[in-house]
């Protein structure tokens, strides 16, 4: 590797700002992981976890719920942690996945120190520590962190192989690009936006490799003949490997190629269309009863983007070419995403996590342009006001408004008013003569999350439409449903004794049996008279 550029941090300062922002980062991740209902999506692929750690296999649906890249992550950390059997697997433990995917992407951070410089590195860590969006999913089961941290992995082994790295780095950036492909099919956007930024940086900049008198690239040995063919050789092994289960199951690894063609279909929106800005909202301004920014991050990003173009980069030919690159490519995903109809808050969280890299830059560019004793303490409490804000932000996010739609990064998400449900159910069942209970659930999206909560009740039935017979003792369904249900009673006494909300917009009515819902308010009356 070259010598590291001279940079107003030095190596301890650096530890400090690793040191700091891992602690703030864990503060704001882990406690608490339990506390929000879990979102559909989590239900859905908490369920696929269990089920691949209990089975061994996994079953792709390449119409939806992506690859199993997760899964196998998930796999690794339960045996690392001693989760135990995957029946007791619970949402604290699975959003631990997440929340440690998170704590490495910090960290690698520092392996684009010399990319970005140190001061730069400190900065951005310290800001991806407390992003209120990048907090937020961290305490998410779902394959963005991780797809983000992989991606970010492969940017950095493909920058260190530019400055003199060995062979060992493609093979690097090659095994994290195949887990991205198998983890998230979305990667093809980044890495459309990589070959792009790769393109425009070599036209505008030239090459990435070192110009320093004295460095001869070639005197690593371990180099490769033909580099790229090391990227996508292992790139092409892993993601087949991990569809395949071991080279076992061929017909998943076919369909990941063909769930391509669903991917155009639901890019016209499919039920989640929003307007072309939506995304620049979620990071500038964006206000549904409270306002939420990361405008400090936006405009600090904004500023290293100028910086890496019009900056002084005399004696780092190579650090402003990364600097370009990184630009193009954030630039050119939001504006893929902003075109495409399809937009949920977590997409763009690639792209974000990018700014952020830059508004480490940005930061780092104004500090070591202020020369006055006063201008640099305008620029130290202008940036701890800002920091104070984002750690404001944040608390409200994870913790008040963690399952709250006046939340931007809320999307859809399970009202915390079905947690009333679910106790009430087991008291019911706890009620219930023996092998004598059995819930039927119509909803227009099966219930979920409610089979993950239920998930060892077997007497419980799933359906998106009315039985012929309905004949359970429980009952739960959409009040729209109340009529057309209630038909289906056969004069079978019913009580419906409260309603419950699923998520915005979707309510669920209960029925419980008469007699079975006498016997529960008898135990009831009992209990509450023992002494």
């Amino acid at each position: 590797m070259p010598p590291p550029q001279k940079n107003s941090l030095g190596r301890l300062g650096l530890t400090i700002f690793a040191i700091v922002s891992l602690a703030l980062g864990a503060y704001y991740r882990l406690p608490s992981l339990g506390d929000r209902p879990m979102h559909t999506d989590e239900a859905i692929l908490a369920m696929k976890s269990v089920e691949f750690q209990s089975t061994g296999h996994f079953q792709y649906d390449p119409k939806d719920f992506h690859g199993p890249g997760l899964h196998y992550i998930t796999r690794l950390w339960s045996r690392l942690a001693g989760w135990g059997n995957s029946s007791t697997w619970t949402e604290a433990q699975l959003r631990t996945v997440p929340v440690i995917c998170g704590l490495l992407l910090l960290l690698t951070t520092l392996l684009l120190r010399n990319a970005l410089g140190r001061l730069a590195t400190g900065f951005a860590m310290l800001l991806i520590s407390i992003s209120p969006m990048m907090v937020y999913y961290s305490r998410y089961f779902i394959m963005e962190v991780p797809l983000v941290l992989l991606i970010t992995l492969s940017i950095a082994a493909l920058w260190h192989y530019s400055q003199g790295g060995g062979r060992w780095w493609l093979v690097l950036a090659g095994f994290a690009i195949g887990m991205q492909h198998a983890t998230k099919e979305t990667f093809g956007i980044n890495v459309v936006a990589a070959l792009i930024g790769f393109a425009v940086t070599k036209m505008m900049i030239g090459d990435f490799a070192p110009r320093r008198s004295g460095y001869d690239i070639g005197a690593n040995k371990s180099r490769a003949n033909h580099p790229w063919l090391w990227v996508i050789v292992p790139a092409i092994v892993t993601s087949i490997a991990i569809y395949s289960g071991g080279f076992k199951d061929w017909q998943a690894v076919k369909d990941s190629a063909l769930t391509y063609l669903n991917y155009f279909e639901r890019s016209s929106g499919s039920g989640h269309e929003k307007p072309w800005h939506y995304y620049l909202t979620l990071i500038f301004y964006r206000k549904d009863g409270l306002v939420w920014s990361e405008a400090m991050i936006g405009g600090l990003g904004i500023v290293g983007m100028l910086y890496a173009f019009f900056g002084n980069h005399m004696k780092q030919p190579a650090r402003q070419a990364f600097l370009v690159f990184l630009s193009i490519y954030t630039l050119v995903l939001f504006a893929i995403y902003s075109f495409l109809a399809y937009k949920t808050p977590w997409c763009i969280l690639s792209a974000q996590h990018a700014l952020t890299l830059l508004a480490g830059v940005g930061a780092a560019a104004i500090a070591s342009s202020l020369k006055g004793r006063i201008s640099r303490l305008v620029f130290k409490i202008a940036f701890g006001v800002g920091l104070y804000h984002l750690i404001a932000q944040t608390s409200l996010a994870i913790h008040l408004y963690a399952a709250d739609s006046r939340n931007p990064y809320v999307y859809s998400h399970t009202s915390t008013n079905l947690l009333r449900l679910l106790p009430q159910v087991r008291d019911l069942q706890k009620t219930a003569p023996d092998g004598a209970f059995n819930v039927l659930v119509v909803n227009r999206d099966a219930g979920w999350p409610l089979p993950w909560y239920w998930r060892d009740i077997k007497s419980v039935q799933y359906t998106t439409t009315i039985p012929d017979t309905v004949d359970a003792r429980v009952i739960i369904a959409e009040p729209e449903m109340k009529t057309a249900l209630e038909a289906k009673f056969a004069g079978k006494a019913y009580t419906s004794p409260d309603l419950f909300g699923l998520r915005p917009g979707v309510m669920l009515n209960l029925w419980v049996e008469q007699s079975l819902w006498d016997r529960h308010s008898l135990r009831k009356q009992q209990e509450a008279t023992k002494p």
